[in-house]
């Protein structure tokens, strides 16, 4: 061997050494980074307040994919990184490109009146299709309907949805004041159809879903039809586990919440939506902006001093997460199919911490603790909140149940988990709740706190029998 060859061959060799080091050093680190994932998620996961599948990117490459749980807890099948879950409003950045896609090709524009397209929808000539996208249009939320529970066990088609809520007083002039209302999606699927001439379910297929790679995605448009590796959707029950959901027709959440999917293929969309296969790049500039509340389906918000693109929805049975941080290529998605808004509040923001290197916030207390059933009864009963609480001036009622307290207000239902003989977990949210107690040991009141809120519920004194 020459001189010269073989001092190319030195640096061949050594340019591999390299290249093996510092894989070897990713891989490294790629392991310790997924510990971590599993780490902060083993004990929501162990104590039944997690179930469902995680997915973490960073710069186009995967950093944990794990499931947990069960898809059904009837048969005991696990849930997988397959799993399809339902997605909830995370369907809605679905329904505002598919409009803004109606908008490229010219067919409509997002500053055109409602009535352009549904001449007898009242206001229509004041509602812009931008209110819709933005809720801003006025419209009240159909699910706050007093009968929307028992309409929604029942299929509807979309002119029915509608109806269900065109004839309401608005809550606002339109473009006046921003309130969030699942009403302006499904207006929109109306819209959607009327212009494309396809249905909600085809036209989000062929024209977002199929481009995208998005085969193990769909509407579920139609209860008699098999959704293969679908999981049923529960909600917290007693301590640690899970019951059944209530039934809804998933039909009643066209456009707003009726789309199933899995960890990658909302990764494929993920993706997509670096590139121009969905929409131009103009169109994302011009609409995936921060603003006010949700716009076009997003949360666009600041995280820390990172911007951060936030979907989440929660409908019975399921609660979906998916940010995006775009100036760091960072990706986190969260599926579950439990109630419980764990997903969301704070497991999507803990990964995301770890995924930047940082801390995550220290999570609640999630072991409960066996308090005896006379310690248990002595929190039952009524209890009023002030007008301060999220529905102002309600009563809730305690009960014992499964070890835990059950917290019933109107159709919300809600375990409290003893961690100690004073605190509780509740189970939807994490929230904490901490009972006063008074002279003797009588229950005076509990405190609620949520989100870095308090909000106290004094106990109403039971009626004595005469």
């Amino acid at each position: 061997m020459t001189g010269k060859a073989s001092r190319i061959s030195a640096i061949l060799v050594a340019c591999v050494l390299v290249f093996n080091c510092l894989a070897s050093g990713q891989k490294v680190a790629d392991s310790r980074l997924a510990n971590q994932f599993e780490i902060y998620l083993k004990p929501f996961a162990d104590t039944g307040n997690f179930t469902g599948a995680v997915l973490i990117a960073r710069k186009g490459r995967v950093l944990f994919r794990h499931a947990y749980g069960m898809a059904n807890f009837e048969l005991r099948v696990p849930n997988s990184v397959a799993t399809r879950f339902h997605i909830a409003s995370v369907s809605k950045p679905f329904t505002a490109m598919a409009i803004l896609q109606l908008e490229e090709q010219g067919r409509l524009s997002v500053s055109d009146p409602v009535s352009r397209f549904v001449p007898d929808f009242p206001n229509g000539d004041r509602i812009k299709l931008e209110h819709l996208l933005t809720h801003t249009s006025g419209i009240p939320n159909v699910n706050d309907l007093p009968d929307y529970d028992t309409f929604a066990r029942s299929p509807h088609t979309i002119e029915q949805l509608v109806a269900k809520f065109s004839a309401l007083p608005l809550d606002f002039q339109p473009g006046g004041n921003y309130r969030y209302s699942n009403s302006n999606y499904n207006l929109l699927a109306l819209i959607l159809e009327k212009v494309s001439g396809e249905s909600y379910g085809d036209y989000v297929r062929k024209h977002i879903f199929d481009p995208a790679g998005m085969q193990k995605t769909g509407h579920d448009g139609e209860a008699f039809r098999l959704i293969p590796l679908s999981a049923s959707g529960y909600e917290p029950a007693g301590i640690n586990a899970y019951e059944k959901a209530p039934y809804l027709d998933w039909t009643n959440k066209t456009g707003n919440g009726s789309l199933y999917s899995t960890l990658d293929d909302l990764y494929r969309f993920d993706r997509a939506l670096n590139t121009e296969t969905l929409l131009k790049s103009a169109t994302r500039q011009k609409y995936f902006v921060e603003g006010r509340g949700n716009r076009y389906g997003w949360f666009n918000r600041k995280r820390g001093t990172r911007r951060v693109m936030s979907s989440n929805g929660r409908s019975p049975g399921f609660t979906a997460q998916l940010d995006r941080f775009p100036d760091d290529d960072v990706t986190v998605i969260v599926l579950s199919n439990s109630y419980a808004t764990v997903s969301q509040d704070p497991v999507a923001a803990g990964l995301a911490a770890i995924a930047f290197g940082e801390q995550p916030d220290k999570p609640p207390i999630l072991r409960a603790v066996a308090l005896p059933q006379a310690s248990l009864a002595r929190y039952a009963g009524q209890y009023q909140y002030g007008p301060d609480y999220f529905v102002p001036n309600g009563k809730v009622t305690l009960t014992v149940d499964s070890g835990a307290l059950l917290l019933e207000l109107g159709n919300f239902r809600t375990p409290l988990a003893p961690v100690s003989a004073t605190e509780f977990m509740e189970r939807n949210f994490l929230g904490k709740v901490v009972f006063s107690l008074g002279a003797a040991g009588k229950v005076e009141s509990m405190t609620y706190s949520y989100a870095g809120k308090d909000f106290i519920a004094r106990k109403i004194p039971a009626v004595e029998k005469p």
